[in-house]
């Protein structure tokens, strides 16, 4: 079978198990989800995946992605053809807590909008358990406010889409504490309204996502809001990114592209 359907990301794996339990746990899935995505892939993966997950562009959708850092060309985390600097129905955060002016997000230098690298370790930023850089109230309100700007519709299962990248620079600027608090708040909030979250937490492949204990730790922390962990990876023999989807109450899939 080849699975998971457009509503839910990209054209979706091809899965191993019963058809029958894998199409009921999609279709609770439907409802709101939230997806934590990991694995050790470059910047560009992310990229890719954020944009699928954002849906068809054909088809319409709500769609908001809070950044955590400097990007020349944010639209390209959202499906060709979307633009948050043109497109009502897209809109983007900064970290800092302000919405990103549209003509900075449509081609100037985004870094005046996030906070400035936090110079974590090789495998991503530190844990912020120090002072906090940034106010988690602001980024709170902004990104809620930026919810109820785009409205709501609920003629198209999943019709709200809501991306944060990246949690562990998130946690970084906040306080680990703090940006837990508030990505299980995201993804509570999107689920209520019938969207999906999708919160990404790149980090080395060690097998079992969860075998990596700064994962386990931001899977504990989402709770019952946690519906999937997708895994990336990027391979010099693949000509896109490969996503395997690790759905609770279900199982693994395969290893498929990003396309």
């Amino acid at each position: 079978m080849t699975g998971t359907p457009e509503t839910l990301g990209s054209r979706g794996p091809s899965v191993r198990g019963p058809e029958s339990t894998l199409s009921a746990a999609l279709a609770d899935l439907e409802d709101g989800c939230c997806v934590l995505v990991t694995g050790d892939a470059p910047d560009d993966a992310y990229r890719v995946a954020a944009s699928r997950y954002f849906g068809d562009p054909e088809r319409r959708r709500r769609r908001l992605l809070a950044i955590t850092q400097a990007d020349a060309d944010p639209a390209g985390w959202f499906p060709e053809g979307v633009d948050p600097a043109t497109d009502d129905d897209a809109a983007l955060v900064g970290l800092d807590g302000t919405i990103r002016d549209s003509t900075t997000v449509a081609g100037g230098p985004a870094g005046d909008a996030v906070a400035p690298d936090s110079g974590g370790s090789p495998d991503g930023p530190d844990p912020g358990d120090g002072e906090p850089d940034a106010d988690v109230a602001a980024i709170r309100t902004a990104v809620f406010d930026a919810l109820d700007a785009l409205g709501t519709d609920d003629s198209d299962r999943l019709g709200l889409r809501v991306g944060v990248y990246r949690a562990d620079t998130l946690s970084a600027a906040v306080g680990t504490e703090p940006a837990r608090e508030l990505l299980r708040e995201i993804a509570a909030e999107t689920g209520d309204r019938g969207g999906m979250a999708h919160i990404h937490l790149p980090r080395p492949a060690t097998g079992d996502p969860r075998d990596d204990p700064v994962v386990d730790e931001a899977a504990e922390a989402l709770g019952d809001v946690l519906d999937v962990i997708v895994e990336l990876r990027s391979r010099e023999t693949a000509p896109v990114p490969e996503e395997r989807w690790h759905i609770l109450g279900w199982g693994t899939t395969e290893w498929n592209p990003l396309r």
